[in-house]
């Protein structure tokens, strides 16, 4: 069984305020080692950071929850924190990066609200199709958790945040973009191309928006663990 959730463009960094895509210059990871200490960050390519991709804001939102920066809301629940700033435009906004030209990288509280939008629709549809299986997470023996963006989270965020509702580390395995693996597999082996039909075939697709009380668990998932 499968299902499609509209999850948005957050992880990709649209309509974030320093969002961008996970190319050079991104800050693709943040960790929060101390209460009061400025973040370590994790830069992709050689240059300086210019922006923040999707793997880092989930870093934040799920370390900073850890740290009890912000509630289950990801609102800031404390006010004496160094990279704590109150921006005139922004509002309250958590200081990432300062490069060495141009403003410094901020996480807001309206990105988180976004994050938590788009982390909420995958983590119902995957409550849902659970729910259509009668399993539980602790049921499933493995999540291949596949494309660019999943290979390279961190999973402890990702389960730190609810994105996969009750897994744990040990379940989930990353795999990359088996797309294009399976469109090699399928170039050099005719085989697989008929077993990859044969099972696409016997899918039952879930319409979420059809699915009783999706609505309510979605609003439940818009929270932090």
């Amino acid at each position: 069984i499968g299902c499609a959730t509209a999850a948005g463009p957050a992880f990709e960094g649209a309509g974030l305020t320093f969002g961008m895509r996970a190319g050079d210059g991104a800050v693709g990871h943040v960790w929060l080692d101390g209460d009061r200490e400025p973040p370590r960050i994790e830069v992709i390519g050689q240059g300086g950071p210019i922006g923040i991709c999707g793997t880092a804001y989930i870093d934040f939102v799920a370390r900073a929850r850890q740290r009890g920066l912000i509630s289950r809301t990801a609102r800031f629940v404390i006010d004496d924190h160094p990279c704590l700033v109150n921006h005139k435009t922004h509002g309250r906004a958590f200081v990432v990066a300062r490069p060495e030209h141009g403003d410094p990288l901020l996480i807001t509280e309206a990105d988180m609200a976004s994050l938590l939008q788009a982390k909420a629709a995958i983590a119902a549809g995957i409550i849902c199709l659970l729910r259509e299986a009668d399993l539980q997470a602790q049921d499933v023996r493995t999540v291949f958790l596949a494309g660019g963006f999943g290979f390279h989270m961190h999973l402890d965020s990702l389960l730190g945040c609810g994105m996969l509702p009750e897994f744990r580390t040990d379940q989930v395995e990353a795999v990359g973009n088996t797309a294009l693996a399976g469109a090699y597999l399928a170039l050099l082996d005719s085989g697989a191309l008929h077993e990859i039909r044969r099972i696409s075939n016997q899918m039952q697709i879930i319409e979420l928006n059809l699915v009783p009380g999706f609505e309510m668990v979605y609003v439940d998932q818009l929270s932090l663990p």
